[in-house]
């Protein structure tokens, strides 16, 4: 049997554009979005505690216990949110008694989009809750 040289050349010339240089694509694609998701996660739960401690101030004073401000709480998710993750949107916030909801889009540009779109979005949704600290001082 002869040794032909030259066959390991050939099929890496063919191997290389049609099956490494995609999957190495995609993992860089694929990376590039868990990283997106994973920060927009982090700053979509920074931007729910600083939201969920916005209390009703109205509502405490007149004896009703503590609440969240849900205008308020809008408000600071999005100053929150803009001021960490620019590009980042928040889609819904949501107050249920002592639970605050937070919803946040981004669109992430992928740096090969070899598999479709150039761009994806990632979601993240958060959940706080307001804890109060004490209702008397121990003196």
């Amino acid at each position: 049997m002869r040794r032909r040289s030259g066959q390991v050349l050939v099929f890496f010339a063919l191997a290389l554009p049609l099956i490494v240089l995609p999957a190495a694509a995609y993992a860089v694609d694929a990376s590039v979005t868990a990283s997106a998701y994973s920060r927009l996660v982090e700053v979509t739960a920074r931007a729910a505690e600083d939201a969920a401690q916005q209390i009703d101030i109205t509502r405490l004073r007149a004896g009703g216990g503590i609440s969240i401000d849900v205008a308020s709480a809008a408000l600071a998710a999005e100053q929150a949110l803009a001021a960490a993750e620019p590009s980042a949107s928040v889609k819904d916030v949501a107050v249920l008694g002592e639970e605050l909801r937070l919803v946040t889009t981004e669109t992430v540009v992928l740096p090969f989009s070899f598999f479709g779109s150039p761009q994806v979005a990632v979601r993240a949704e958060v959940t706080a809750r307001i804890a109060p600290g004490y209702d008397t001082p121990n003196a």
